[in-house]
């Protein structure tokens, strides 16, 4: 095998196998639930947490945010790296071939009987 063809090999199986584990863990910033402690007379099974309910007031919209707001660095990267991954496989994909020198080229003159 060529050195090029080994070098590209290598870049793209270690983009592989980094954006598997994804991102390095950040610190917590977003306080955790708190469990509410529940009044004497309602009756809570040991290891259930009370939620307390939710209140949604009139004309705003009810969206879930799944997200931060902005993205961060690492995501940033993992998208980078993918999109890497992707030009890699278009040129490997539509990159012309050549024929190696030990195949003949030419078809075989036809047999006269």
């Amino acid at each position: 095998m060529k050195l090029k063809v080994i070098l590209v090999s290598i870049v793209v199986l270690t983009t592989v196998f980094l954006s598997a584990f994804g991102s390095p863990a950040a610190p917590q910033t977003v306080r955790l639930q708190e469990t509410v402690v529940p009044p004497d007379a309602t009756v809570v099974p040991p290891g259930a947490t009370l939620v307390p309910p939710t209140v949604i007031v009139e004309g705003t919209p009810v969206v879930p945010v799944t997200g931060g707001d902005d993205p961060t660095i690492w995501t940033i990267v993992l998208f980078g790296l993918l999109a890497l991954l992707g030009v890699a496989f278009l040129v490997a994909l539509f990159s012309p071939r050549t024929t190696h020198e030990h195949i003949d080229r030419n078809p075989p003159p036809p047999h006269d009987v």
